[in-house]
């Protein structure tokens, strides 16, 4: 399970999320709204209804050690740039496990293609793409 940051943004941290957002290139075609940031808990997320990436508390890498957990702050905003790309795209996102797990790993693998993101998340968008894979695997076999 993942173990992302969990404390509200400080005004300098939605900042660097601000720049970092217009060096991925989302400025270009989509809102990073940044209304619950603050917000203890909040959730950085898609919302494919109003088409914007809402930035939450869990944009920061947390403490476990699974590629979810330590993805760094421009790959966790690049994985959720890749879902409104794919939605422009025509992908219908499903909301459901297991299926969810899948548009995961996708988001993840195109995201790991972004020109702006170092090595390291690259490696790490691609580890958190296999492990949403094996848990998909996992549900499908039970």
């Amino acid at each position: 399970m993942s173990s992302r940051n969990q404390n509200g943004l400080t005004e300098k941290q939605i900042e660097k999320c601000l720049l970092a957002w217009e060096q991925l290139g989302g400025n270009e075609y989509c809102i990073l709204d940044t209304s619950e940031a603050s917000a203890h808990n909040s959730c950085t997320r898609f919302d494919q209804i109003k088409q914007m990436v809402y930035l939450g508390a869990d944009v920061m890498p947390g403490k476990g050690t699974e590629a979810r957990s330590r993805m760094s702050m421009l790959a966790c905003l690049a994985h959720e740039l890749a879902h409104f790309e794919r939605y422009k795209k025509g992908y219908d996102r499903p909301t459901n496990k297991p299926d969810m797990l899948l548009d995961e790993a996708e988001a993840s693998l195109d995201a790991s293609f972004n020109p702006t993101i170092s090595q390291k998340d690259r490696v790490d968008l691609v580890e958190d793409a296999q492990d949403q894979i094996v848990s998909w695997l996992q549900r499908i076999r039970q």
